[in-house]
């Protein structure tokens, strides 16, 4: 399971190994929808490894992304990822790695 509904991940282990300073992820779509979702990170950023989704934000226009796009989102901002490829896969990088993820 990863953190956000519709998605599963793989975990790297560099949160363990770096005592929670930084956590790395791989995740891909999985089953199930997607949905709103806000977390408390102080750095989030995310890099589409291959496929395509749209990155929805509270309060601003919905922004496709395919493979090679990266972006940021600010803790407590609503964003969910929304009309994975099939093969949609993001690498994700969050400071501190462990961090709290709420469905909004």
């Amino acid at each position: 399971a990863h953190r956000l509904p519709g998605y599963i991940a793989r975990d790297t282990t560099i949160a363990t190994n770096t005592q929670n300073v930084a956590g790395v992820w791989v995740a891909r779509t999985g089953e199930g929808s997607p949905e709103w979702t806000t977390h408390d990170a102080d750095i989030h950023v995310t890099y589409v490894v291959s496929g395509s989704v749209m990155l929805e934000g509270e309060g601003r226009d919905p922004h496709p992304l395919e493979q090679g796009d990266a972006f940021v989102i600010p803790p407590a901002m609503k964003t969910r990822l929304s009309n994975p490829s099939v093969d949609f896969e993001m690498l994700e990088v969050a400071l501190p790695g462990d961090f709290r993820t709420e469905t909004a």
